[in-house]
């Protein structure tokens, strides 16, 4: 009799140690958050902004940094993705989704050397922020204008009302200012 009740217990618990495979969404607009952008003459940059459209097994990504604007598209099978890297040098890229994370990774090629790097992207359990863990490894000591080692970028989701306006060309007034609509004759 006891043989069976701890049989059945851990049946029970079965479910609980294999958790089910989710299939995350990434698409949105989003506005990183962490690290906070740089200050140039006393000025603070706008943030980085990623864009990204996730459907039909294949991730679009569309970075805006600094006013610069690079896209890149993954397919989310594994097969490999030609993209290029934020300073333009070619990238050759792999993504695949595992639970709740999309692994890519990116082999960039630069003069002199190869620098490998690991993106981690998962969203937070409200869906509100992306966070992206990245690594970054050089085949040569010395690589200028990539940086090296570990690192995460947060991204907050850009809200919806702000997208669409944004889309439809209409600027946000400032706080205290009530528009009125013409008067009729």
């Amino acid at each position: 009799m006891r043989l069976s009740i701890s049989a059945a217990a851990l049946l029970l618990l079965l479910p609980l140690g294999a958790p089910a495979q989710q299939n995350p969404n990434f698409s949105g607009s989003w506005v990183l958050a962490w690290p906070e952008p740089e200050v140039r003459h006393g000025r603070k940059l706008s943030p980085a902004e990623l864009r990204v459209v996730q459907k039909a097994g294949a991730l679009h990504a569309t970075y805006v940094e600094h006013g610069k604007i690079r896209t890149c598209t993954y397919k989310l099978d594994g097969t490999e993705s030609k993209n290029r890297a934020a300073g333009g040098a070619p990238s050759s890229d792999t993504a695949t989704v595992k639970f709740a994370t999309l692994l890519i990774e990116s082999t960039v090629q630069i003069p002199k050397a190869a620098l490998q790097m690991e993106q981690k992207w998962q969203l937070s359990a409200d869906s509100r922020h992306l966070i992206v863990q990245i690594t970054a490894n050089a085949s040569s000591p010395a690589v200028e204008g990539f940086p090296l080692g570990s690192w995460e970028n947060v991204y907050n989701r850009k809200a919806a009302a702000v997208i669409k306006n944004h889309k439809a060309g209409v600027r946000s007034q400032k706080p205290g200012v009530r528009r009125t609509p013409p008067s009729s004759p």
